[in-house]
């Protein structure tokens, strides 16, 4: 007999591009502009966020996610901006996932938000 080799192709990461659809779609219908913010370690993404979040919210509804490898300091001080953050721990993970994002902001109201920012 012949070995037979047989192809499997499977999108690996099929789930996650599922649940970031139905969210993409959730975003749109409750009005929200969402911005991923994603640059390497010590670029200034935290700072930029930070202030960009103060001046938004004298006009705006605005809220961020932040995700960090073990610590919640980036969260500590974009949230002395004064918008609402919700911190993502990912452990050994150097990138958010969908539904990481989705059970950070769960009980989170969409519609009474102008500007989601995702770092």
């Amino acid at each position: 007999m012949q070995p037979r080799i047989v192809e499997l192709r499977t999108r690996i990461l099929k789930k996650n591009d599922e649940l970031a659809r139905q969210m993409r779609q959730d975003f749109a219908r409750a009005d929200v502009l969402v911005v991923n913010i994603v640059s390497g370690p010590g670029a200034g993404k935290t700072e930029l966020l930070t202030r960009t979040l103060r001046i938004l919210s004298d006009r705006y509804q605005v809220a961020a996610v932040v995700g960090d490898l073990a610590t919640e300091n980036d969260a500590l001080r974009i949230a002395a901006s004064g918008a609402p953050v919700k911190q993502i721990l990912t452990g050994t993970m150097c990138h958010l996932e969908a539904e990481m994002v989705r059970n950070a902001i769960g009980n989170w109201d969409l519609a009474g938000c102008d500007f989601l920012f995702i770092e």
